[in-house]
């Protein structure tokens, strides 16, 4: 009874697995063809949907807005991604004096009140195409080895650009307005337009060129002559050598870890085996003291 059972049950499922065979085969394709009937049937559609975004986009002002890229000296970034990326930016309209200040200006190392009273904002100036204050604020460190190598070229900087406001302030002193506008590493080079960051340099190379292009790629202003490095942006006034100085943060941090460390092993087993331990051998050897007495 049980072998014609087995029987049986083989026969349904060598059909059952014919029946699939034949007749999904024979599913597929058909549905097969129907998609491919439906995909070459919808290449000579046209979406006029489509068509007006695609036209929307090609006569927009954004793609008609080009930017002028000019280089001063070696400037890497000029590439065909960077000027076909630089294409798409709308610049930010900085209100400039008619005649600017003579001499060289300069970056001006200041603390946080001071920066934040520099970066007022116009609550009647809504919009980048406005005529607006711009300004120059670098976040560094002294002690950080990027800053050091970047210094000489901002100091050469505003030379290019007196007609803009430069800033420099120490990102570990004043931590808390570098946390405020968003200052992830150092040394951060940020153009402010009304008082609002508007622009952050994201290159891996901290050269004068690459800034000049960064500044004239979002403003328009083109550089006043050929911005050269000298002996003199050595000097300052950004640092260009590392300052050691004392953390004590740092220090207090590794207190703390310490504390906390002795503070577990107290409350682990083996710090009490090893006390164990040690008050048995303390009694052993009072006792073998006292023996020899």
């Amino acid at each position: 009874m049980l072998l014609k059972m087995k029987i049986s049950l083989q026969i349904l499922l060598v059909g059952h697995f014919i029946i699939e065979v034949f007749v999904f085969g024979s599913l597929c394709e058909v549905i097969g063809e129907g998609v491919d009937d439906s995909v070459r049937s919808d290449d000579n559609i046209s979406d006029p949907i489509m068509e007006s975004l695609s036209n929307s986009y090609l006569n927009s002002s954004l793609l008609n807005d080009s930017i002028e890229i000019t280089s001063t000296g070696n400037d890497s970034i000029t590439n065909d991604t960077t000027i076909s990326n630089a294409t798409l930016i709308k610049k930010f309209t900085c209100l400039l004096d008619d005649t600017p200040p003579e001499g060289n200006s300069t970056f001006q190392i200041v603390n946080g009140t001071t920066l934040l009273s520099v970066l007022k904002q116009n609550q009647n100036i809504t919009s980048r195409t406005q005529p607006a204050t711009c300004q120059i604020v670098v976040f560094f460190a002294s002690w950080c080895p990027f800053s050091i190598q970047a210094a000489p070229h901002l100091n050469a900087l505003p030379r290019g650009f007196p007609m803009l406001s430069f800033y420099a302030i120490d990102a570990y002193t004043y931590n808390s307005l570098s946390t405020m506008q968003g200052v992830m590493a150092i040394p951060s080079f940020f153009l402010f337009h009304n008082g609002k960051a508007a622009a952050r340099y994201n290159e891996t190379e901290y050269k004068v060129d690459l800034f000049s292009s960064f500044i004239t790629r979002y403003t328009g202003i083109q550089p006043i002559g050929i911005l050269n490095r000298t002996t003199a942006d050595y000097q300052g006034p950004l640092p260009t050598n590392v300052l050691e100085q004392t953390d004590q943060w740092l220090i207090l941090a590794w207190i703390v870890l310490l504390l906390s460390m002795v503070y577990w092993f107290t409350r682990s087993n083996l710090f009490w085996t090893l006390m164990e331990n040690i008050r048995n051998t303390w009694r052993e050897a009072e006792a073998q003291h006292q023996h020899i007495d």
